[in-house]
């Protein structure tokens, strides 16, 4: 009797097949893999008794795609409204004096991402540079800046 059956074969061809689809899974690197920001954003945010949702996505794909500080925006949330408990009109930021909102807190997310990426006001500066255009208090910029080393510990 042959060892190696039809069924044998199929079984061996199946392991091989997932062996490869796995490493096909592995090797692609638009699938989300586990980022230690959204540990530490939601540890944060829940450490404050912030509201949720939390945002922690569009804090994350809105920093990563104006190459800002992932910190910046949730540390200044928390100064300005305590992560969105006192917000007005979706702004959690203070931006405008809280004289202006936007259609959701993602749209915020966005909007001031972009802003303190690409506004001529905030463009080029070091975070505390931008900390000091967006609010000039130092006490202030020392409140936010200790919040983002909190969010990293």
């Amino acid at each position: 009797m042959n060892s190696f059956t039809p069924t044998a074969g199929r079984i061996t061809r199946a392991i091989v097949f997932g062996l490869v689809a796995c490493a096909a899974v592995a090797s692609d690197s638009t699938l989300p893999l586990e980022d230690p920001r959204v540990v530490r954003l939601e540890a944060f945010f829940k450490t404050y008794d912030c509201p949720g949702p939390f945002h922690v996505h569009e804090y994350l794909q809105a920093a990563d795609s104006h190459a800002l500080d992932y910190r910046l925006l949730p540390a200044i949330s928390l100064v300005e409204s305590t992560c969105g408990a006192f917000e007005r009109m979706n702004n959690r930021w203070g931006w405008d004096s809280v004289q202006s909102g936007f259609v959701s807190v993602p749209a915020g997310i966005d909007y001031i991402t972009e802003q303190l990426a690409e506004n001529p006001r905030y463009k080029g500066k070091t975070v505390k540079e931008k900390l000091f255009t967006y609010n000039p208090y130092p006490q202030y910029v020392r409140q936010v800046e200790r919040l983002m080393r909190q969010i990293e510990d």
